[in-house]
């Protein structure tokens, strides 16, 4: 829910569907407002809902991964949340699956500096790093390459 313009939707999306998922990609936007995202979607076979919501695709499924910018108040997530369906992010999507220790940096200023600043602090180190989140795409697509020996700054 909620492709958005950053790449969360669009590498969650791409994830599911490459570890063998039914995806549907719903978003209250039309399609012509999210023309760089679905067009970073070409060639993956993912429904489209597009321009509103569906409720089935909220009650009728097994996962829904929801943008950060949807509000946890939304009707939709509350009839997941009321069907039983599990609820998550993109990076909680990441967090499950990843292999690394990983160093989340939250707080409502300075987490862009705290990153880069962690990430400069481990590259100085010579040890290898990860950094995503907010100061960058999604890390969904990195995971093929991650190590339980690496470290995550997100």
């Amino acid at each position: 829910m909620g492709l958005g313009k950053f790449g969360g939707g669009v590498g969650a999306a791409r994830f599911l569907v490459e570890q063998g998922a039914l995806v549907t990609v719903t978003d209250s936007k039309p399609a012509e407002s999210l023309v760089h995202s679905l067009d970073e979607l070409n060639g993956y076979d993912i429904i489209r809902h597009l321009g509103g919501h569906d409720l089935a695709d909220f009650t009728d499924t097994d996962l829904v991964v929801a943008s950060p910018a949807v509000p946890r108040e939304s009707p939709f997530l509350d009839a997941a949340r009321n069907a039983g369906v599990e609820l998550m992010t993109e990076i909680g999507l990441f967090v499950r699956h990843c292999p690394a220790h990983i160093c989340g940096i939250t707080g409502s200023n300075g987490k862009t500096t705290t990153v880069s600043m962690t990430g400069a602090i481990l590259e100085a180190a010579k040890k290898r790093y990860w950094v995503g989140g907010n100061i960058g795409g999604s890390l969904l697509a990195s995971l093929p390459d991650i190590t339980a020996e690496d470290s995550v700054v997100l």
